[in-house]
């Protein structure tokens, strides 16, 4: 499974300084890539319980295993990364202690403390290291804490991380904010989805470009260069970021860290890779699930403003996505998905949160034997963005190499949670603004 410009901003800014500092870090994040030890990731959406074992079990052993796993915490993300009570360096050192690790180190780099990134002391620490856990906040307080001469230059502490991951083949973890941060494509910054949708997104080249907290951005010299599959999104459907995650893709196709895929990740679930550098492959872990978008295939009509043609897959709790091949190998308990003669449903509120209007349409079109296409409209107005989802290409596009391809869904009851649960690949999305009357 598996564009266009709408913003004059999204061109590379034409400094120099901006092009040599963005080529030299691409340098940096390639350099060494597929030569060192096999590291894995954990990359969680956010929310994660502190009860959810499978995923805090799952980042010990990876990091070399109870009793033997030696953590680094970076809370630099935080409001309040150290080291009162309630910081979130004590929350994660202690959750990381009671499921197993030998040693929780705290990596003293922040925006108040930007200096210790340079400190010798910290970066051999780092170097001892087996595992290092981002915690969640403001991903761009990591930009600024760990990347010096205006956040663009990687520092020694951050080299130190990457080095030492290399050399181990340990784990990355991140929640919310410490996953977004580890794409090496452009990095989400903020927006929502119906204004993302109907103004089109900026890509910034300084971290506190951002001048509208609603307005959907991306950073364009992207995250720290850990996940190299594309950009990622967390509390994802949990908030009905589809559409945000989705505009910034095609937006930034075009910018030297755009990319052709991006990755969704639901609250209190994780996305764990694993594998040889040449058959990396991605697992579920959690509760709910991990979204693929892919626009490999996709067209923009500038007179309707809609995108045709935007592949969405779907797994949850033990799938594995292939990221050679973007096969989707649904988990053992997971069979076709019935159909039966019901049509499809649609929705009125598509972006909402906490609603999963979106899971719920796409896997009402799946099971419905009648229904090719449903559709889901914002509840705002004026305008209104409508998203269709479909089943057949041939419906999508025209004269399309992709006519032949057809969604495939598989479901049922996960044996660790009782509960139902169901993957996809293949439907076709499009998005657009209805225009006024």
């Amino acid at each position: 499974a598996e564009c266009w410009q709408r913003d004059p901003a999204l061109k590379m800014p034409a400094r120099l300084t901006v092009l040599f500092l963005v080529a030299f870090s691409a340098f940096l994040g390639v350099l060494g890539r597929n030569v060192g030890k096999e590291y894995s990731l954990v990359l969680v959406g956010g929310g994660l319980y502190d009860n959810n074992t499978a995923i805090w079990e799952r980042i010990i052993e990876l990091g070399g295993g109870k009793g033997a796993a030696r953590f680094g915490v970076i809370s630099a993300a935080s409001e309040d990364p150290c080291c009162d009570a309630d910081s979130s360096w004590v929350y994660y050192r202690d959750l990381l202690t009671k499921y197993g690790a030998a040693e929780v180190y705290y990596i003293p780099v922040t925006t108040n403390t930007t200096e210790q990134n340079l400190n010798p002391v910290v970066v051999a620490h780092i170097k001892t290291l087996t595992g290092f856990f981002f915690g969640g906040g403001d991903q761009l307080r990591i930009i600024e804490s760990f990347y010096n001469v205006d956040a663009k230059i990687p520092s020694p502490a951050l080299r130190a991380i990457r080095q030492t991951l290399y050399a181990t083949g340990g784990v990355v973890a991140g929640t919310s904010a410490g996953t977004d941060i580890q794409t090496n494509d452009v990095m989400i910054t903020g927006g929502e989805s119906y204004q993302g949708v109907v103004q089109g997104a900026t890509v910034t080249w300084e971290p506190r470009e951002k001048k509208d907290l609603n307005a959907l951005t991306g950073y364009g010299p992207g995250g720290i260069g850990l996940y190299g599959h594309g950009l990622l999104d967390t509390h994802f459907a949990n908030r009905g970021r589809h559409g945000r995650l989705i505009q910034l893709l095609v937006d930034s196709s075009d910018v030297t860290r755009g990319a052709m895929r991006a990755f969704g990740v639901d609250e209190n679930t994780a996305l764990v890779v694993t594998g040889p550098w040449n058959s990396r492959s991605a697992t579920v872990l959690g509760q709910r699930g991990a979204w693929i978008f892919s626009t490999q295939d996709a067209a923009h009509n500038e007179i309707t403003s809609t995108t045709t043609g935007v592949s969405v897959s779907r797994i949850s709790n033990g799938d594995v996505l292939d990221l050679n091949s973007y096969q989707i190998t649904p988990a053992v308990y997971k069979s076709a998905l019935v159909q039966s003669a019901t049509v499809a449903a649609t929705s009125s509120d598509i972006f909402g949160e906490e609603v999963f209007e979106l899971d719920r349409i796409a896997l009402s079109l799946l099971q419905s034997s009648v229904s090719a296409v449903t559709q889901g409209t914002t509840k705002q107005s004026s305008p209104q963005v409508v998203v269709k989802l479909g089943k057949h290409w041939r419906d999508a596009l025209e004269n399309s190499s992709t006519n032949k391809k057809q969604a495939q869904g598989f479901g049922g009851t996960d044996p660790s949670t009782g509960l139902f649960a169901y993957c996809f690949s293949d439907l076709w999305l499009s998005m657009g603004v209805q225009k006024e009357q």
